[in-house]
């Protein structure tokens, strides 16, 4: 926070924070991007709040918008792993995968354990619309390492696209098919690219045809 900031503004603008955070808890998204406005209108160095406010552009669609105040947040606090992570995924929401990347390895390097790090990784390297960025081997050990901290639908979807992009229909069509036992209702996603692996194609090889 600014150290410039009164203590009565520094106190209205955490108000103003939390506010934004029950609003948009509650839907009201429009009140909430104008409660952190508010916010940051009295303390310009609320890094939770532009952290914030980038997430609701991101849930909004506004990626433009959302990569503008998470790269706010982080000069403000360049080392926080969670403002990189958020920073990479809206990095790959705009189509900038290279850059996407490239962010999510500055996070394992501070944490490498990061389960959503390692998972998001591993999607971008198995799944990659530049070849010359995948790297199914990487994918495979990423998603792996993520799996084994939790055994999510979403995430052995991630490791079973690695496996088919390697070549390895047998271990996707099995890990496929458990994420689609667990995912309820069953994801018409993880439906389709079983059949696809069941078939020996893998989920790249389908989509560049779409």
């Amino acid at each position: 926070m600014d150290p410039e900031a009164s203590g009565p503004d520094r106190e209205a603008a955490e108000r103003f924070f939390n506010d934004g955070l029950e609003m948009w808890r509650a839907g009201r998204y429009d009140e909430a991007h104008e409660a952190f406005g508010r916010c940051l209108s009295l303390d310009p160095d609320h890094a939770r709040a532009y952290s914030a406010r980038a997430g609701l552009n991101h849930w909004l669609g506004r990626d433009s918008e959302a990569l503008d105040d998470i790269s706010k947040a982080l000069e403000l606090r360049p080392d926080n792993t969670g403002d990189l992570h958020n920073r990479a995924v809206v990095l790959a929401s705009l189509g900038r995968q290279a850059e996407a990347i490239l962010e999510y390895e500055s996070v394992l390097i501070r944490d490498p354990s990061s389960a959503g790090t390692l998972n998001n990784l591993a999607w971008l390297l198995a799944t990659a619309r530049d070849t010359a960025l995948r790297d199914c081997r990487r994918a495979i050990d990423y998603s792996r390492r993520a799996v084994a901290v939790i055994r999510s639908a979403a995430w052995l979807d991630t490791l079973a696209t690695a496996y088919a992009e390697c070549g390895d229909f047998e271990s996707a069509v099995k890990i496929e098919t458990e994420a689609l036992n667990l995912s309820q209702p069953p994801n018409p996603a993880f439906k389709k690219r079983l059949e696809l692996y069941r078939h020996k194609i893998s989920y790249t090889s389908w989509i560049n045809k779409q």
